[in-house]
């Protein structure tokens, strides 16, 4: 029943302006309430458990590390704000912001904390900061973080993601004071390969600070979030949205893992304590639950506040297209399963001893190669001209990093991303994969292995 329903509302989406459409929407939507309000999914926001979720935070060892130090945070949106915070306790001499914006009117800082009006992607701005004030840590948390503007705003994104990154860490390396410097990423950036703007830049700039690691005596480190609660494009979509005519969702059957902001502070925090000389660790939350339905966070808003309005779906736009590949997972562990790490990652796991933060790192790249894709994306100009040098790089650096992967995690990969009953099962086709596939393939030629995938080949 539930299926059928779906097809009437995508049948119908489109004319959601007639009048007569509109009441049949709101219908099928009463519907859908009344079936997940019967199996019990609706008795509470869907997020609530994420919400009470925390992290480990060892305060002690903390503030042993940067008892009387300066930190510099970059970016003041919602994670900066929280992880400034959770900072401000640990006895630091004096905390500094950069941000391109200007400080809003309505924050007072506390007397150790400044404020600079700045840009990450030029030089002369983070220079005159470090020359300033001396950062010992850096917390990098600027970029432009939505993956739909990302491919309308290709070159805005690349500039603020990858040269701003890349900038943060060359300064980083200027100055002999700097003892660490951390960047937030995302758990797309786990994917192999990525056609989609936003998570191409974050693949690029975790292997700009591990790159850069193995040859520093600054220690770099990593954190991969998810949708972040507090400041997620899509939560706060569907919150606002019961009071408009109509609640737009992608397309049912979309799962989205999630974590608070409290979660995400902690995660930089204890990346100070999980860092190594000359290896550039990244940290994930270990325990995010099972993933949460959009469409089930939908249908609660709208009961919640008693609105009548329907639902409609839109279809994916760009930035949210790709399938998900069931090789990005390690299926020998199915109880430890985790989105935001891939197989070659899962490897070389561990966890802190609280055991709620999993360690890794990622698959290193040539210097080279990467050296070669960042001054040709930086020399680039226009919007599509971008994209393309972004996705050429991209595929550069992921090749090279692939030679350098074990080649019996390679054939698993493969085996469990292209088994055909999960792809029946999905509705998905051996080419929704040919981006990742493609690459991953061509590391096993002339190999012995390519026999033990031989059935496969057809897709190529």
């Amino acid at each position: 029943m539930v299926e059928s329903i779906h097809a009437k509302i995508w049948e119908l989406s489109p004319a959601v302006h007639d009048p007569e459409i509109y009441a049949e929407l709101t219908s099928l939507t009463r519907q859908l309430i009344a079936i997940y309000d019967q199996d019990g999914r609706l008795d509470e926001n869907p997020f609530t458990p994420t919400t009470k979720r925390k992290l480990s935070l060892p305060n002690q060892e903390l503030e042993m590390v940067l008892k009387d130090s300066v930190c510099l945070v970059t970016g003041f949106g919602c994670v900066g704000q929280c992880l400034i915070e959770k900072i401000s306790v640990l006895r630091i001499k004096q905390i500094v912001i950069i941000d391109i914006k200007p400080l809003p009117a309505d924050v007072k800082l506390a007397a150790n904390i400044v404020y600079v009006q700045g840009d990450i992607s030029e030089d002369r701005d983070l220079d005159a900061v470090f020359e300033r004030y001396r950062p010992e840590f850096i917390f990098h948390t600027a970029a432009q973080r939505d993956p739909g503007r990302a491919e309308t705003h290709i070159r805005e994104t690349i500039i603020s993601n990858i040269i701003g990154t890349w900038n943060v860490v060359k300064t980083c390396e200027r100055y002999p004071f700097v003892k660490q410097c951390t960047f937030s990423s995302t758990g797309k950036a786990s994917r192999y390969y990525t056609e989609e703007v936003y998570a191409a830049t974050k693949k690029i700039c975790e292997s700009i600070f591990d790159t850069y690691a193995r040859g520093s005596t600054v220690r770099y480190s990593i954190v991969r979030f998810t949708h972040i609660l507090e400041n997620s494009l899509m939560n706060m979509g569907f919150r606002d949205a019961v009071d408009a005519p109509f609640l737009a969702i992608h397309s049912p059957g979309k799962y989205v893992t999630a974590q608070n902001v409290s979660e995400a502070a902690d995660l930089l925090l204890n990346s100070l304590l999980s860092s190594r000389e000359r290896q550039c660790n990244f940290s994930l939350v270990r325990h995010l639950e099972w993933p949460v339905e959009s469409l089930e966070v939908a249908l609660f808003y709208i009961k919640e506040r008693g609105s009548k309005i329907p639902i409609i779906f839109q279809g994916n736009p760009k930035g949210y297209c790709e399938k998900f590949f069931r090789g990005q997972m390690d299926w020998s562990d199915p109880d430890d399963l985790n989105l935001l790490i891939n197989v070659y990652e899962y490897r070389h796991r561990s966890v802190n001893a609280a055991e709620d933060i999993v360690v890794s790192q990622i698959s290193p790249t040539d210097p080279a190669v990467l050296l070669a894709a960042l001054k040709d994306i930086e020399t680039c100009l226009g919007e599509s001209e971008m994209r393309d040098h972004l996705l050429a790089g991209l595929r550069n650096v992921t090749r090279s990093a692939l030679h350098r992967v074990d080649k019996k995690d390679t054939v698993k990969i493969l085996k469990w991303g292209l088994e055909p009953k999960h792809l029946a099962a999905q509705g998905l086709c051996l080419s929704d994969f040919n981006g990742i596939t493609s690459l991953l393939m061509e590391t096993l030629t002339d190999s012995h292995w390519l026999e033990q995938i031989k059935n496969l080949l057809y897709v190529f």
